[in-house]
């Protein structure tokens, strides 16, 4: 997992200890250059991580946005802080879907639409597949913020579900979020070829398992928050 700790403002791409900007950034064409060349790398490593995950190169990444490996460093300071960035656009991206799964008229509808929308994005994004895994890394300040909006969004979702009587009263928020990991894998079996969307009836299949009235007893205890990967939640909103 990279080291976030030097993960720069997502809105600037720069970091207090970044190397200043040359004279030709600061005139007004060397920053036009300089701001395309921001998107241009933050475009390709999204494209990047998506197929190739979160290893992949800084020079990689550099060649496919069509500048040298020096204009990533001296636009983010270090790769990782490049992939803190777009990481944390992801999951922006993720916060708006669930604010919009939240306006929905219908309390499972917005549940079920999140669920297989944050499925889908597992699935476009290795990258972003591999980041929702990690735990032991302690993420940067900026990424835990996220982490803990994603959360308290999904626990507003499951319970405006639960509060209609449209979900079971055994499953927690925490097996939602587990939930929209099922899509990943799911391509191919003993010969059995599931096709380009397999995944969503695979979804689908688990989300008719956790809608009320729910038939068999779930065994063992529900998933739980690692400890030290958001802030503490009361036991109250394990519910």
């Amino acid at each position: 997992m990279p080291d976030l700790d030097t993960a720069p403002d997502p809105r600037t791409g720069t970091r207090h200890d970044e190397t200043p900007p040359s004279t030709t950034e600061t005139e007004p064409g060397g920053r036009a250059d300089a701001r395309r060349n921001r998107r241009q790398l933050i475009i390709a490593t999204r494209e990047a991580i998506a197929s190739r995950g979160l290893d992949v190169s800084a020079l990689d990444i550099a060649t496919a946005a069509g500048v040298g490996v020096g204009t990533l460093y001296r636009r983010f300071g270090t790769k990782e802080a490049l992939l803190n960035a777009v990481v944390i656009g992801l999951y922006d991206e993720m916060c708006d879907v669930a604010r919009a799964c939240m306006e929905r008229p219908d309390p499972w509808d917005g549940l079920a639409e999140f669920v297989m929308e944050l499925a889908g994005a597992h699935r476009d994004s290795r990258g972003l597949a591999e980041y929702t895994a990690e735990y032991k890394q302690e993420p940067s300040p900026e990424l835990a913020e996220r982490t803990a909006a994603l959360q308290d969004a999904v626990m507003r979702l499951t319970e405006r579900a639960r509060a209609a009587g449209a979900l079971r009263d055994d499953v927690t928020w925490q097996d939602i979020l587990i939930c929209s990991r099922a899509a990943l894998d799911t391509d191919h079996c003993l010969g059995v070829d599931a096709g380009p969307d397999g995944w969503r009836r695979i979804v689908t299949i688990l989300l008719d398992g956790i809608r009320a009235p729910g038939r068999t007893p779930l065994e063992g205890p529900a998933p739980r928050v690692h400890p030290g990967a958001t802030p503490d939640r009361t036991a109250s909103a394990d519910r």
